[in-house]
């Protein structure tokens, strides 16, 4: 008998220990493991998801007399449209996304941002901000699985040559953002970050997205910084001040930024309220910039260096300022 196609489904319990911030300990309630979203009105959580379209569940313990809470739902900074529905005690968030929304994303990375808190004692005699009871989150990929394994070889290999011929690190992010005039701009200061061997106790980043694309302007405190043009599609070009290798070893630090700004939100956001729209705008941002540095990576490395025969050892090079 023809059993007919499957879709893989993924299944996240949040009594298990979570990848993201803004959650309170697991709890057990009417034989239904949650955690309470808090102590602000941001809450992320990071899956693994299917690549492409899709749809998905989160359901979320609502007791008799409680109203379903109101949530704005992102998925990698896409704000996505949600039904809402009561399942016995359990009310469930339907909500759908397009192939844009996981785009060369490596894992699925959604928001939660409530219209309101409450306050609720716990022992000790303390109170605790909380907004709505997460169960798990169920997600199915628009296309039927499993996925194809035939690149599988290729792939572990070229990532095992990115992280030994081509390592870099992020270190801490810190980040501001600002406007000047129409344009919008991000500052990030990446503090013990590392391209290749070197170490980099400082560097400042600015993006500055105002029109097509983004600008992104990268260096030392106190140094010329180098910048590049990110267009709305495709590569970026690689900076021509700089030896090839540490061209790359840049480009390889801009495809990290999504990271990087994802853990800034884990720390920066405990217990915030902030404009979700705007972090939004700038996730989507900083995904732009990753694929585009992605692509010249590939591109530079498909049709001229050799992976394998660059050397990881000589010390990275800013360019000389005057």
């Amino acid at each position: 008998m023809d059993a007919g196609a499957w879709r893989r489904q993924y299944v996240h319990d949040l009594l298990f220990p979570v990848d993201g911030s803004g959650w309170h300990e697991p709890e057990m309630k009417e034989s239904i493991g949650y955690r309470w979203s808090g102590p602000g009105r941001f809450s992320v959580l990071r899956v693994a998801a299917p690549a492409g379209a899709g749809r998905g569940e989160a359901r979320l313990l609502v007791l008799p007399g409680e109203a379903l809470p109101d949530i704005a739902l992102f998925l990698n900074g896409h704000r996505l449209a949600v039904a809402q529905r009561r399942q016995g005690l359990l009310g469930v968030l339907d909500f759908a996304w397009d192939a844009a929304c996981m785009a060369q994303e490596p894992r699925a990375e959604f928001w939660f941002h409530p219209e309101r808190l409450a306050q609720l004692p716990v022992p000790g005699g303390r109170m605790r901000a909380v907004g709505f009871r997460l169960s798990s989150l169920t997600l199915v990929g628009a296309s039927d699985g499993p996925t194809p394994a035939g690149d599988a070889l290729a792939l572990i290999i070229g990532r095992r040559v990115l992280f030994e011929r081509l390592p870099v690190a992020t270190g801490r992010p810190r980040c501001a953002l600002r406007s000047d005039g129409a344009t919008a701009v991000l500052d990030i200061q990446l503090d013990a970050a590392r391209l290749g061997p070197t170490a980099q106790p400082q560097l400042a980043l600015s993006l500055r997205a105002g029109g097509p694309g983004v600008d992104v302007a990268i260096g030392p405190p106190g140094a010329v910084a180098l910048v590049a043009h990110v267009p709305p599609t495709g590569a970026m070009v690689l900076p021509d001040a700089l030896a090839l290798r540490d061209a790359l070893l840049v480009a390889r630090l801009l495809a990290t930024l999504p990271d990087a700004f994802g853990r800034w939100l884990d720390e920066a956001m405990a217990g915030a309220a902030p404009d979700a729209a705007l972090l939004a705008q700038w996730r989507r941002d900083l995904a732009r910039v990753a694929r585009a540095a992605e692509a010249a990576l590939a591109a530079a490395l498909a049709e001229g260096a050799d992976a394998l025969a660059i050397d990881p050892a000589p010390p990275f090079a800013w360019p000389a300022s005057g």
